[in-house]
């Protein structure tokens, strides 16, 4: 099969049904939502199939940019680094390329749209530093390194956190460090 889906036609799991719901709660407690509005979304995120169907229970919610946004964030460049920090929108993919440059990503006060995300790094000189918030967890089986060191900092657990970071590709010269 060489027809690649559209992530917002991917299917959702369990988990991501829950996050959906648990954001349509604190919408609900902050007023914004009727008991029949919530009622009829936390029933239909029970239900979504795919990333789309959940992002069209939050598309008028405020902080729901990311559902209205890209799914991909790209960021590039020739030399400097790459800086992502503070309140900002995570979409489910995040790509950063730069030759000569670290690639600094700092989850921990992020807003997620998914459960998941995907980081894909490619680097040729420098560093890629991710900084996740408290329960998160990471996959790094995919992360490479030639010359330097894949560092993961937050160890293993026992299943999945919230979020769950998974790293792939990495940098030519340089480390790949999650704390």
């Amino acid at each position: 099969m060489t027809d690649e889906i559209a992530p917002q036609d991917l299917r959702v799991s369990h988990e991501e049904r829950e996050h959906v719901t648990t954001l349509l709660a604190a919408h609900f407690s902050e007023g914004r939502l009727t008991v029949d509005e919530y009622g009829e979304r936390t029933g239909a995120a029970a239900n979504a199939v795919t990333r789309a169907d959940l992002n069209r229970l939050l598309l008028d919610l405020p902080g729901a940019e990311g559902a209205r946004a890209r799914e991909v964030l790209e960021l590039s460049n020739t030399a400097g680094d790459l800086k992502r920090g503070g309140e900002w929108t995570v979409p489910p993919k995040i790509v950063v390329r730069s030759r000569f440059g670290n690639a600094n990503l700092d989850f921990r006060s992020a807003r997620f749209t998914t459960p998941v995300v995907t980081v894909e790094a490619d680097l040729l000189v420098g560093n890629v530093e991710i900084r996740l918030p408290k329960g998160a967890t990471v996959d790094l089986d995919e992360a490479s390194v030639t010359v330097g060191n894949v560092v993961d900092k937050i160890g293993p657990s026992a299943g999945r956190g919230m979020p769950h970071v998974i790293v792939r590709g990495g940098t030519w010269m340089g480390n790949v460090r999650v704390r």
